[in-house]
C-alpha cells in the first residue's frame, strides 16, 4: 500500500473540500438574501409582488459579508479549539483515557493490540480512549502520527474477538498513515461553521418562545417577525448541514474502502475486518450517542449517526464493505463474542505474520525494494528464557507512569567504568532524591543488558506512560535527560536520537500541536537538506570514507536523486537538526523518496547496524512518516 501517494491524494482532497465549502457558503448567502426579501415583502402593504424588488445590491453585500463572517468566524473558532490535536477530539466525544498499566482484561487486550499495530506500522504508540457507547465503533484523530489518538467504544472493546478488534484498530491506523486525520479535523471545523447559522436560528426561536410568554398578544408583531426570521435561519442553517453531509460523503466513503483494504494488508487476515463489520450487522450497530456526533461522524469506523439517504451517508453500505473484503461471503452476520470466549483466546503478543504484514504494507511506499529486515526487539525473538523475562519486565516498567522516567534515564547512563558514570548517578540522587536514585540503581543492571537496537523501541513503548506526567514533571524530565546526555561533555548519536524522539512524541501533548505544512514539492527545494541527512546516515553507518561514499551513491541512485554531494563528517548535529526542520515540510512523495534512499544506504554493505536503525527511526519520526523496523 503506497501510503505516501495516498497522503498526497488526501492533500488534494483538501482542495475539493474548499470548493464544496465555497459552494455551500454561496448557497447560504443566496438563501438568506431571499429570506430577508420575503420578510420585507410580507411587511410591505404596497408590495409589488415581485421578490427580487426587495433584493438590493447594498443589502446583498451586507448579508454576504455577514454570512461569510459568521461561518468563517465559527469555523476558525472551532479550528482553534481543535489545535490540541487528537486528544481534544477524543475528550470532546466523552472519551476516557486508558492507563497503560491497567489490569482490566478488555482494556489490557485493547492496549496490547494498539501497541503491536504501532510497532508493525513503524509509529509511536498512541494514547487510547474508550467511549461509553455499547455499539461497535472506533476512530483515529489528530493532525499527524505524533499527536494521534485511537478511540473505541465500550462495545467494540467487549463484543469483538481479538482478531476482529485487531482489524478495526488496523483500519484506524490506516487512516493515520494515509493522511486522513488532518483532513478530518479540517472537515470538523467546516461543518461547525455551516451548522452555526442553524444554531443562531434555534437560539432566536427559543428566545421568541420565552418572550411571547411575557408579552401581550397585541404587541407581538415584532416578536412574530423575529420568530419567523429564526425559523428561516434554522431552515437555511440545515441547508448548510445538508451541504455538510454531502461534503462528508464525498470525502469519506472512498477513504473507508481504502482503509478496509489497508487493514487486510496489515493483518493478513480478511476475516478480521469483515468479522467486525458482520458483528455490527448482526445487531450491535455502530451509532454513537455523543452530541458531537454530527460534526465527527466522518471520523468513525462505522456509521455513527442514524441511517439516512445513502447520498448523505458518511460510510459505504455495510454489506458492500463486507463483500469488498470477502467476495464469497455467505450473507450471514456474526453474533458478538462472550467474555468467556474472549478469555479463552490466546493472549499472545504480535504475531510474526502481523509484523511482516506491517512491513510489507509499508514496503511499497517507504522501501520500494525489499522491506527492512526485522530487528529482534521482541521477547519471542530473543534466545533463552532470561532475555525474554528481561524484556517483559522492562516493557512492564515502561508502562508504569511512576517508574518510566527512571527507566528512560537509565538508557542515558554511561558505562560504570567511565568517569561520567559517578557524575550522573550522584547528580540524580541530589536533584531527584533517594527514591528516584533507588529506582535507577534497580533498573540500571537490566537496561545495561539490552542490545543496542532494543533501546529506542523501549522508549517508544514508554510514550503512553510518559504522557501521564504533569506539565511541570515533563519539563523537569526534559532537563534531566539533557543534563545526563551532557555529563560526559558531548552528545552522541544515540543520545540525540532519544532526546529528539522524546521531544517529537511529547511536545505536542504537553504544548501546542503544530501541524506540519507541506511547502516543498520539488527535489531542488530540498537538495542540500537531503544531502545532509544522507551524509550523516552513511558517515555514522560505515567505518571508512570509501564505504560511506559507496552507500551515498547507492542511496541517491535508488531514490533518483541527482547532483547531491557527500558532505564531510561534522562534530556538530546542528546541520542535521536544521535539515530535518525543512525536510519535515516536504510533500509526502518527497519524504517517501528520502525513506527509500535511507533504506538503500543502510543495506549497501549487507550489514544493519544499530546506529543506522536508530537514525532511520528518529529521522522518520521527525518527518512524521511511517517506517517499519521491528
Amino acid at each position: 500500500m503506497d501510503f505516501f501517494s495516498h497522503q498526497d491524494q488526501a492533500r488534494k482532497r483538501t482542495t475539493q473540500l474548499v470548493l464544496l465549502f465555497v459552494a455551500a457558503v454561496a448557497s447560504l448567502i443566496v438563501a438568506l438574501n431571499l429570506l430577508i426579501a420575503v420578510l420585507f415583502m410580507s411587511n410591505d402593504q404596497h408590495s409589488s409582488g415581485r421578490l427580487l424588488d426587495y433584493v438590493t445590491v447594498e443589502q446583498w453585500l451586507w448579508i454576504s459579508a455577514g454570512v461569510i463572517t459568521v461561518i468563517g468566524g465559527a469555523s476558525l473558532v472551532k479550528w482553534l479549539l481543535l489545535r490540541g490535536g487528537g486528544r481534544v477530539v477524543a475528550e470532546s466525544l466523552g472519551g476516557r483515557l486508558l492507563l497503560p498499566n491497567t489490569q482490566d482484561f478488555y482494556e489490557r487486550r485493547l492496549l496490547n493490540i494498539v501497541e503491536e499495530m504501532a510497532l508493525a506500522a513503524g509509529m509511536p504508540v498512541p494514547p487510547v480512549y474508550v467511549l461509553s457507547d455499547h455499539s461497535i465503533n472506533a476512530f483515529a484523530a489528530g493532525y499527524q502520527p505524533s499527536d494521534a489518538v485511537i478511540g473505541v467504544t465500550q462495545g467494540c472493546m467487549e463484543q469483538l474477538s481479538r482478531d476482529q478488534l485487531q482489524g478495526v484498530v488496523a483500519h484506524e491506523f490506516s487512516h493515520i498513515l494515509n493522511g486522513d486525520m488532518r483532513l478530518n479535523i479540517r472537515l470538523m471545523a467546516v461543518l461547525f461553521g455551516l451548522l452555526f447559522i442553524a444554531l443562531i436560528g434555534r437560539f432566536m426561536l427559543e428566545a421568541s418562545a420565552r418572550g411571547s410568554r411575557v408579552r401581550s398578544s397585541n404587541k407581538n408583531n415584532g416578536a412574530g417577525a423575529f420568530m419567523l426570521l429564526g425559523a428561516g435561519l434554522v431552515v437555511i442553517g440545515y441547508t448548510g448541514v445538508l451541504f455538510g453531509n454531502l461534503i462528508k460523503a464525498a470525502v469519506s466513503r472512498q477513504r473507508e474502502f481504502l482503509a478496509d483494504a489497508s487493514a487486510v494488508q496489515f493483518t493478513r487476515n480478511p476475516a478480521s475486518i469483515s468479522g467486525a463489520l458482520k458483528v455490527i450487522g448482526y445487531g450491535s450497530g455502530s451509532e454513537i450517542s455523543s452530541p458531537e456526533r454530527e460534526e465527527t461522524a466522518h471520523l468513525f469506523f462505522g456509521q455513527a449517526i442514524p441511517f439516512r439517504m445513502q447520498l448523505f451517508a458518511t460510510h459505504p453500505p455495510l454489506i458492500e464493505r463486507i463483500r469488498r473484503v470477502e467476495p464469497r461471503w455467505d450473507g450471514l452476520f456474526l453474533p458478538p463474542q462472550t467474555r468467556k470466549a474472549a478469555e479463552q483466546e490466546s493472549p499472545s503478543a504480535v504475531s510474526k505474520a502481523s509484523q511482516m504484514a506491517g512491513v510489507t504494507a509499508l514496503a511499497g511506499a517507504a522501501m520500494a525494494a525489499a522491506a527492512i529486515p526485522a530487528v529482534t526487539s521482541t521477547a519471542s525473538q530473543q534466545e533463552g528464557p532470561d532475555p525474554a523475562r528481561l524484556w517483559q519486565e522492562l516493557v512492564e516498567t515502561a508502562h508504569d507512569s511512576y517508574q518510566v522516567r527512571a527507566l528512560i534515564c537509565c538508557l542515558l547512563i554511561v558505562d560504570p567504568r567511565r568517569l561520567a558514570y559517578d557524575l550522573q548517578i550522584d547528580w540524580l540522587q541530589v536533584e531527584h532524591g533517594q527514591d528516584f536514585h533507588r529506582q535507577v540503581l534497580r533498573l540500571l543492571p537490566l537496561t545495561q543488558k539490552l542490545r543496542p537496537e532494543q533501546r529506542l523501541p523501549l522508549v517508544e513503548r514508554a510514550m503512553p506512560a510518559l504522557k501521564q506526567l504533569s506539565a511541570p514533571q515533563y519539563q523537569d524530565f526534559r532537563q534531566t535527560l539533557m543534563q545526563l546526555a551532557k555529563a560526559d561533555g558531548e552528545i552522541d548519536i544515540f543520545e540525540w536520537c532519544l532526546y529528539r524522539l522524546i521531544l517529537q512524541y511529547l511536545n505536542p501533548h504537553f504544548g501546542e500541536v503544530r501541524p506540519l505544512a507541506a511547502r516543498y514539492s520539488a527535489v531542488k527545494d530540498i537538495r542540500d537538506e537531503t544531502a545532509t541527512v544522507l551524509s550523516v546516515l552513511v558517515r555514522f553507518g560505515h567505518d571508512t570514507g570509501e564505504a560511506a561514499a559507496q552507500a551515498f551513491d547507492k542511496a541517491c541512485t535508488a531514490a533518483g536523486f541527482t547532483g547531491l554531494q557527500l558532505q564531510p563528517r561534522s562534530n556538530s548535529l546542528k546541520p542535521l537538526n536544521l535539515a530535518l526542520s525543512k525536510l519535515s515540510e516536504a510533500y509526502p512523495h518527497l519524504k517517501g523518496r528520502l525513506i527509500k534512499a535511507m533504506q538503500a544506504a543502510i543495506h549497501s554493505d549487507g550489514e544493519l547496524r544499530p546506529v543506522e536503525l536508530d537514525l532511520v527511526r528518529t529521522i522518520a519520526a521527525i518527518m512524521e512518516v511511517p517506517v517499519a523496523l521491528d
